[in-house]
């Protein structure tokens, strides 16, 4: 796995108490009992620095978009998130819900196994059979100018 920057680290340590508030604004504890918060499924400490290493391209606009909200939550949290430019919403969105899925017990509680890899094995033969169809029938152009 890839590993996060010191910097992009302690750039994000700056901005914890914005993480927090917007965590517990976008992912609230299920009031029964049955999904965790993103804080209580460890997002800002364990699996968004995990995300960050995997979108490191999205880790400045991320960490920008948390210093520019207030550092104390407003009475409106949500509000606040959502006046963020589109891009910037987008991306904390993103990445604050990719890193939630991360979680096992998160998956688990969905019954959501995660992104797999699918292995296609694609049949050629069929593949070719239409080709060779198209290509023995030849060109079908229709010059539409000619055609007055």
């Amino acid at each position: 796995m890839q590993r996060v920057p010191t910097s992009t680290l302690e750039s994000l340590r700056a901005v914890d108490v914005q993480l927090r508030w917007v965590c517990a604004a976008m992912i609230p504890a299920d009031p029964d009992g049955l999904m965790p918060s993103a804080l209580a499924a460890g997002v800002p400490e364990v699996f968004l620095p995990r995300a960050l290493a995997l979108r490191d391209d999205w880790a400045p606009a991320f960490i920008a978009a948390l210093a520019s909200l207030p550092a104390q939550p407003p009475p409106d949290p949500l509000l606040a998130i959502r006046a963020l430019d589109p891009m910037s919403y987008y991306i904390v969105g993103q990445l604050i819900a990719g890193a939630y899925f991360m979680n096992a017990e998160v998956r688990q509680a969905l019954r959501y196994p995660g992104q797999q890899a699918l292995h296609d094995a694609p049949d050629y033969d069929e593949i070719m059979a239409v080709c060779d169809r198209v290509q023995a029938r030849g060109p079908v152009y229709i010059d539409i100018q000619d055609s007055r």
